[in-house]
């Protein structure tokens, strides 16, 4: 991520410091929110992070650890935001909504307890 331009960083409701990319914030643009301005979509990065529904993690491996972050929005509906933590830090990897439930295979992994 040295190479990478920083758009953000966000303290996360587990006390990690996010670093948003901006790679990583075009993606989530254009493949998950085509019609939301970048300013919008950070503020809902930040919103998911610091005030999660439930937080789910995948540690199977030990040197990257991936964390989920879902927030329960109007419909209902699910936003999840993936956040890869790794011995350099914690990065946004991506947010995408998942409909009115978490997604099955993030249910397999350990919840955190917030």
């Amino acid at each position: 991520m040295s190479n990478r331009k920083i758009i953000a960083v966000i303290t996360d409701a587990l006390g990690d410091r996010v670093v948003v990319g901006e790679k990583e914030l075009e993606h989530a643009i254009e493949d998950h929110f085509k019609a939301v301005p970048q300013d919008i979509l950070l503020e809902l990065i930040e919103r998911v992070l610091k005030d999660p529904t439930e937080v789910y993690r995948d540690d199977r491996k030990r040197e990257q650890i991936y964390n989920f972050f879902y927030r329960l929005e109007k419909g209902p509906k699910f936003l999840v935001a993936v956040i890869k933590v790794t011995a350099d830090g914690a990065f946004f990897a991506s947010m995408y909504p998942t409909g009115k439930s978490v997604r099955n295979a993030h249910k397999n992994f350990k919840k955190v307890k917030l």
